[in-house]
């Protein structure tokens, strides 16, 4: 009976190789020696494996795996060309796995992004939040292209990874395409690439577009509707206390969530951020209103520690997440349905949707209009990077008093103006001592 013809790795069939709990490998028939397998992943992921025997006089073969790519950024014919090289190799005594091209000394692509990443780390230069969102956008965008050397990465290679990027959102392909320049460009500077394929490369091209800017600014009495919420709001105490610190300080959404009573000393109105808790990487000084200090202390119940998240994301007393304010802000804004009333801003939130960043702006609009606060210290309190080189290398001052009167300020509008109705009190809009 005739033995049947072993079917042959075309791309097609590649493609519809079915998934299994556990990797598997299926032989290529028509590999110039045999060896050449590709790895089917339960993720999805299918690679090319060269299993080959290394010759040597006196001994006994030795069997290694060679790892030559992933499908298809090894096509079959690359990787049969590979498996030919790898088999002469081992026939020769020698182990194809420390035997390379000068082509192959250059890194993969993905090999290129680690070095890239950690040399960044090292420099210290961005923010760690900074750095895990270039390795974020590599890993959701750009991965595909590790097994790729970084010398033939070609504009035909980016060019569907950037359309897949925008087909899931415009503004995170053009976040993906910032990421691989800045890459692109240090490879540059290492003598791994001739050019920066990518620097011309428009995102709009493939789909991406710029994120629309926000210009939320809500009003004393739309944040009056917000503090009040918070109090019959069903989310943890955690969130609304720092939500509430949010809007006293302006601080951002990852600075709050991540507070340490360490970095507190509530007795001298002082909010302490190192290099690496802040955006521009530059440690700073927060300035707590008397309002601010009475809030974290009543949220301490007692006395604060002295180390350890102050808004704990449960038991074990692991710090909130930043994007656990941002969902809290969207259930406040929840519109009813058939099943629910909706959350307790939905009417808010549907004429004025806002984020936690809006909580930011609307503060930092507020210290104008209604405590007439210059700019350059409005900037100093939010932690802005200065607005020009020349104010940079110049202009050292952080205007401390200017920051504390005008955060003290703020405070006494919020216990009066915001935490209860105006007709509550009779007590007029203070202005900066001075003003």
């Amino acid at each position: 009976m005739a033995t049947a013809k072993p079917k042959q790795l075309t791309p097609r069939r590649i493609e519809s190789l079915p998934t299994k709990a556990k990797p598997y490998r299926v032989p290529d028939p028509g590999a110039p020696a045999p060896g050449l397998l590709l790895v089917i992943y339960p993720s999805g992921r299918r690679a090319w494996l060269s299993r080959v025997t290394i010759r040597r006089p006196g001994h006994e073969g030795l069997r290694v795996d060679v790892q030559q790519g992933p499908w298809p950024v090894v096509d079959r014919d690359a990787a049969r060309e590979k498996h030919r090289r790898a088999v002469a190799l081992a026939l020769e005594g020698f182990d194809p796995r420390r035997v390379v091209s000068a082509a192959d000394a250059l890194p993969l692509f993905g090999e290129m992004m680690e070095a890239w990443l950690a040399h960044l780390g090292r420099l210290g230069e961005l923010a760690p939040r900074t750095i895990a969102d270039h390795r974020r956008r590599w890993r959701l965008y750009l991965s595909r292209l590790d097994g790729l050397r970084v010398s033939e990465l070609t504009r035909q290679h980016i060019a569907p990874e950037l359309s897949a990027a925008a087909h899931k959102s415009p503004t995170r392909c053009r976040a993906a395409l910032s990421t691989l320049r800045a890459a692109l460009q240090w490879a540059y500077a290492q003598g791994w690439v001739e050019e920066n394929v990518a620097a011309p490369m428009r995102a709009s091209d493939y789909g991406g577009a710029a994120g629309k800017r926000r210009e939320t600014v809500l009003a004393l009495g739309e944040l009056r509707e917000v503090w009040n919420a918070l109090d019959v709001a069903p989310i943890a105490p955690a969130l609304v206390a720092a939500l509430r610190l949010a809007i006293l300080t302006g601080a951002r959404r990852a600075e709050v969530a991540g507070a340490d009573w360490g970095e507190l000393d509530l007795d001298a109105g002082a909010w302490r951020l190192s290099a690496a808790r802040t955006k521009t990487s530059a440690a700073r000084v927060v300035y707590l209103s008397p309002e601010a200090v009475t809030l974290l202390r009543q949220h301490a119940g007692g006395e604060p520690s002295t180390a350890g998240p102050v808004f704990a994301a449960d038991s074990r007393g692991a710090a909130l997440h930043p994007d656990s304010l941002t969902t809290a802000v969207k259930r406040l804004q929840r519109p009813p349905s058939k099943r629910s009333t909706g959350g307790e801003l939905a009417a808010l939130g549907e004429r004025k949707p806002f984020t936690v960043h809006d909580l930011r702006r609307s503060a930092a609009t507020a210290w104008g209009e209604h405590l007439s606060a210059a700019p350059h210290v409005i900037d100093a309190a939010l932690g802005h990077a200065p607005r020009n080189a020349v104010t940079a290398t110049y202009q050292r001052q952080d205007y401390q008093a200017e920051q504390r009167a005008m955060l003290n300020a703020w405070g006494a509008m919020i216990r009066d103006h915001i935490s209860q109705a105006p007709g509550d009190t009779v007590t007029p809009f203070r202005r900066i001592a001075g003003e």
